[in-house]
């Protein structure tokens, strides 16, 4: 018999409902800022440990690991409870984030970055869940309003933070407090969550976790993910190879998870419609958001000649845009269906998408502003919607399984879009520019960039235009299909409303 609380993980009273709510925000902006802070810092730390030839396993050792357990943290969460879930999770983490900023080479740094994302994977997973469990069905569209808007927040404060940690004056600080910043927050999470979150008392036995299943997940989850994360750094045969055992491990785990009573990921969840949905939308606009990021600054410094701080604008027009999106709908979704603002989510975002196929390199970045715009609102709909729709669309002994695999689908885009966008760009340079191995370098290099005679910087710039343009294609059918993903949506369901 499976183990079912018989009401909401609410702690008595509003005052600690909110101090969890404000715990499991602080984790997130915990959880966000780590991904945009240590970026900045990157080219520092590879200085002061050097393997350059690892440094890019610094952010795939934190992926790989990350997706690989998000899963298997939702059905903890739903077997033994959010709470002590939640505190393995984040203690993981920091213990990490300590390890991290005492690292001595980039291998010991690598290690710890994988044990960073061990803890990672169950932070944002987690916190949208409690939220959910201890907010109001109403209430729960404003709540994912400030967690989004969190996201935003970090994805302007983090470079700079980052920046400010490894170019502090006289060193007071240095690149190891990107990793310390996260102790105090943590720590401070940590505390409330033990101290606020009181969650019903359970009956009946543990569900089990089916521990071979769990491994195969894992096998084959990490095989693929090593595959998506260093693709341009295997040789065929060896991609091959790994792609080959990991699909195998897969589908081991799915006929055995047929076989259980009790499995590890039920298939009950993507039998509704809208979960469905929501699992396919987050995939698909992971992949869009990671493309476009990457792309977009490659196309304002190395086509339109803009420094850095231009393609900052840019990508903080798309952020702040994301971020006052959200805050001004979240209020305002607890009355309105589900597919309708989905629909016009992905309609904004296709609208975006589009708009990038008309720019040219004598074009102004006014255009390329207003194309972020849209983009910025379409991911933020998209993002904002599903995720609310999700938390109310399950029960709550399922709460944490559906959450966890939202945001695993969401990593997965991520990494498969990396991989697609880098791969579009890569093939289109070796095409139209197939002796000039390092274009990109050379075109962001304001220094390089002037001493080219002006019929080859033509040449260049118009080889990288074009191999650009055929990552914006990738976005435009992205994100068709992320509205005809929102067409699945049952038209009557709403966002208040409880499953």
């Amino acid at each position: 018999m499976s183990t079912r609380a018989a009401s909401p993980a609410v702690p008595g009273g509003k005052l600690r409902r909110e101090l969890v709510i404000a715990a499991m925000l602080i984790s997130s902006f915990m959880a966000a800022i780590e991904v945009t802070v240590i970026s900045t810092a990157m080219p520092t730390i590879v200085a002061r440990l050097g393997g350059f030839s690892l440094f890019s396993w610094a952010f795939g050792a934190y992926l790989l690991t990350q997706a690989v357990v998000t899963p298997i943290y939702g059905r903890c969460a739903d077997s033994f409870g959010r709470k002590p879930v939640y505190l393995a999770s984040a203690a993981l983490f920091l213990a990490g984030s300590l390890l991290c900023g005492c690292a001595w080479s980039m291998p010991s740094l690598i290690l710890f970055r994988a044990m960073q994302g061990i803890g990672g994977g169950g932070l944002v997973p987690l916190a949208t869940t409690i939220i959910g469990d201890v907010s109001e069905p109403a209430d729960r569209p404003r709540m994912m309003g400030y967690v989004s808007g969190i996201w935003g927040i970090s994805a302007i404060v983090g470079p700079l933070l980052g920046a400010f940690f490894v170019n502090s004056p006289g060193g007071v600080f240095g690149w190891p407090f990107v990793f310390w910043i996260n102790l105090p927050i943590g720590l401070a999470a940590m505390a409330m969550v033990v101290r606020y979150l009181h969650e019903p008392p359970r009956t009946g036995r543990h569900r089990p976790i089916d521990i071979p299943g769990a491994g195969l997940l894992i096998i084959g989850i990490g095989l693929v993910m090593l595959v998506l994360v260093q693709a341009q750094t295997l040789a065929a045969a060896r991609i091959a190879g790994l792609l080959g055992a990991g699909v195998l491990a897969l589908l081991a785990f799915a006929w055995r998870e047929r076989r259980l009573d009790d499995p590890l990921l039920p298939a009950h969840l993507l039998r509704r419609r809208t979960i469905l949905a929501a699992t396919l939308s987050a995939a698909l606009c992971g992949g869009v958001m990671l493309g476009i990021t990457a792309s977009l600054p490659t196309w304002v410094q190395g086509v339109a000649g803009g420094n850095a701080l231009s393609a900052g604008i840019v990508l903080g027009v798309l952020c702040v845009c994301w971020t006052s999106t959200t805050m001004l709908l979240s209020r305002r979704l607890a009355r309105l269906r589900v597919r309708p603002v989905a629909i016009a989510g992905s309609v904004a975002l296709l609208a975006g998408s589009l708009g990038l196929l008309g720019i040219g390199a004598g074009h102004s970045l006014l255009w390329l502003d207003l194309c972020c715009c849209a983009l910025g609102v379409g991911l933020s709909i998209n993002s904002l919607v599903f995720t609310i729709a999700v938390q109310s669309g399950v029960a709550r002994a399922d709460r944490g399984r559906a959450m966890a695999l939202f945001y695993f689908s969401r990593l997965i885009g991520q990494a498969l879009g990396a991989t697609a966008f880098g791969g579009l760009l890569n093939h289109g340079l070796s095409v139209r520019a197939p002796d000039d191995h390092t274009i990109v370098g050379v075109l962001v290099d304001a220094g390089q960039r002037s001493s080219l005679p002006a019929p080859h910087l033509h040449r260049l710039v118009g080889a990288l235009a074009h191999a650009l343009h055929a990552d914006f294609y990738l976005a435009v059918a992205l994100s068709a299909a992320v509205l005809l993903v929102a067409l699945l949506v049952p038209r009557r369901e709403r966002l208040g409303q409880e499953a």
